[in-house]
C-alpha cells in the first residue's frame, strides 16, 4: 500500500514538472508568483529586490564592461582604418609632389640657364656691358625764357642746394637747360647735341641746370686726337676756339684731326666728337704742341640737347651680387 502511495506521488511530481514546463504552466506559475509577491509585506519584497539586485549586479557589471571594451575595440579599429586611409593619401600626395618638384627643377634649370646667358650677353649676342648710357632730352632756355623765370621768381635752388635766406639772385649764364635733378641730371655730366659734345653740367637744380660750354673759361675734359691717338686736356678759353694742352711734340698731330672726349670710355660704343684741329703751333724749345680746336657744335645755335647719364646694367649687377 505504501508502494502504491509513493508511486502516485512520483506520478504527481512528473505531471507537475510537465505542467510547469509547458508555456501555459509557466504563465500560470508566473501569475501565481506575482500574486504571492503582491500579497507579501513591503519589507519582505524590498529584501527580495535587494537580494535579486545583488545577484544580478555581477552580470550587469560584466555586460557593461563588455560593452565598454567593445566600444574601445571599435574605436581602435576605426582609428586604424582612418590612419591607413590618411597614410595612403599622404603617400599619393608625396609621389605627386615629388614628380611636381622634379618638373619644376627641370624648368628652373632651363630658366636659370637662359637668364645666365642673358646676363652675360646682350640682345646681339655680345657680352653685356656693366655700364650703359641714357640720354635725358632737354631744351636750352634762351634769354626770354630766363627773363620769364626771373620775373616770376622761379629760382631752381633752395636750402638743399646751400642757398641761404636773403641770398641775392643773379642772372644765369646762357647755358641754361630745362632739366634738373628730378630726372637724374648731375653735375659733371656731358651735354650733347646730336652726339657731339656741347658742354658739361656745372650746377643742378630740381628743374633746371646750368651748362658750361666747351669754349667757356673753366671747361676741362680729357680728350684724344683721333680715335686712338695721343691724349690731352681740352680747355675753354672764352674765345671761339678751345685749346688742347699737354700733347707732346713727339706725337704726330695734324690740322684737321678729330678731337674726341674720353668721358664715355667704357660704356659708349663710339667716342664723342668735340671738334677738329684748325690751328697747330710748335713753339721753339717747348715740350708740348699749341693746339686750337674748332668745336663741332656752335654754342650759340643750339636749341635741343641731351644730357648723357650713366646707368648700371641691372642683370649684370644682380649676377655680380649673387657671385
Amino acid at each position: 500500500m505504501n508502494e502504491g502511495r509513493h508511486a502516485a506521488l512520483r506520478f504527481d511530481y512528473a505531471g507537475l514538472r510537465r505542467l510547469l514546463g509547458s508555456p501555459a504552466g509557466t504563465l500560470v506559475g508566473g501569475l501565481a508568483l506575482a500574486v504571492v509577491f503582491m500579497l507579501l509585506p513591503g519589507s519582505w519584497t524590498a529584501a527580495l529586490e535587494r537580494h535579486a539586485a545583488a545577484l544580478l549586479r555581477p552580470g550587469q557589471v560584466a555586460v557593461l564592461g563588455l560593452r565598454e571594451h567593445g566600444r574601445r575595440l571599435v574605436g581602435r579599429a576605426r582609428t586604424h582604418f582612418d590612419t591607413a586611409r590618411k597614410l595612403a593619401q599622404a603617400e599619393a600626395d608625396r609621389d605627386r609632389l615629388a614628380e611636381e618638384n622634379r618638373r619644376l627643377a627641370a624648368e628652373l634649370a632651363v630658366v636659370e640657364s637662359r637668364a645666365s646667358r642673358r646676363e652675360r650677353e646682350s640682345d646681339d649676342g655680345r657680352p653685356r656691358r656693366l655700364l650703359s648710357a641714357r640720354c635725358v632730352k632737354a631744351r636750352v632756355l634762351g634769354q626770354l625764357a630766363q627773363t620769364f623765370l626771373g620775373r616770376h621768381h622761379l629760382v631752381d635752388a633752395g636750402s638743399e642746394s646751400g642757398v641761404p635766406l636773403g641770398a641775392p639772385v643773379i642772372d644765369a649764364p646762357p647755358g641754361l637747360i630745362d632739366q634738373g635733378a628730378k630726372v637724374g641730371v648731375n653735375a659733371g655730366q656731358l651735354v650733347l647735341d646730336e652726339g657731339r659734345v656741347w658742354g658739361k653740367v656745372v650746377r643742378v637744380g630740381r628743374l633746371t641746370s646750368v651748362v658750361r660750354t666747351l669754349t667757356e673759361p673753366g671747361y676741362r675734359d680729357l680728350v684724344c686726337l683721333g680715335e686712338s691717338g695721343p691724349q690731352g686736356i681740352l680747355e675753354g678759353t672764352g674765345e671761339p676756339l678751345a685749346r688742347v694742352r699737354l700733347v707732346e711734340v713727339t706725337e704726330p698731330v695734324s690740322v684737321g684731326d678729330a678731337v674726341y672726349s674720353l668721358a664715355g670710355k667704357g660704356f659708349l660704343a663710339e667716342p664723342l666728337l668735340c671738334g677738329r684741329i684748325v690751328r697747330l703751333d710748335r713753339p721753339v724749345g717747348a715740350p708740348h704742341w699749341e693746339i686750337w680746336m674748332q668745336p663741332a657744335v656752335d654754342p650759340q645755335r643750339t636749341d635741343e640737347v641731351a644730357v648723357l647719364t650713366i646707368e648700371v646694367d641691372p642683370l649684370r649687377f644682380a649676377a655680380g651680387r649673387r657671385e
